[in-house]
């Protein structure tokens, strides 16, 4: 019965979203915003840690916050743009291959945090971990831009 009941609620969604153009509309925007939001501030934390050498200071405490934040607002949006049509997002190659992409940069987010960490602690060695994850954040970002713009063109 919860099952069916939740059926009914995933198919009035999905009504809901396609028949209202302000709704599709405002959670893309939502989406978007998440994106700019965390991955905005993931790059340029990145790039500065590109620039920076071993002896400077590392200033960018609580830039993951709002990367974490961004990728939330994100999370929740995705969610909603996911249950409006179960069966185009759920069939489609691409769809499982954004999944996996931001499962690397969650994971790659979590080696970062690790690194700036050791990096509070004196840990001069990792500047080499923290620019190959600043590497990593990058290509993730844009990896899994590309396929959520791929995504969205083919359904």
């Amino acid at each position: 019965m919860i099952l069916g009941g939740m059926g009914a609620l995933v198919a009035r969604w999905a009504r809901l979203y396609a028949d209202y153009k302000a709704v599709s509309g405002g959670v893309t925007y939502v989406h978007l915003a998440g994106i700019l939001l965390g991955g905005g501030l993931a790059v340029s934390a990145d790039r500065a840690a590109l620039l920076w050498s071993p002896g400077a200071a590392w200033t960018f405490r609580g830039v993951h916050r709002w990367v974490l934040a961004g990728l939330g607002i994100t999370f929740l949006s995705g969610v909603a743009m996911l249950l409006s049509d179960l069966h185009t997002y759920l069939t489609a190659t691409v769809f499982w291959i954004k999944m996996a992409l931001i499962v690397l940069l969650i994971a790659n987010g979590f080696l970062k945090l690790r690194t700036e960490a050791a990096l509070d602690r004196g840990g001069e060695r990792s500047w080499r971990w923290l620019r190959r994850t600043a590497i990593a954040s990058m290509t993730l970002w844009f990896a899994t831009l590309l396929a959520g713009t791929v995504l969205m063109s083919s359904s």
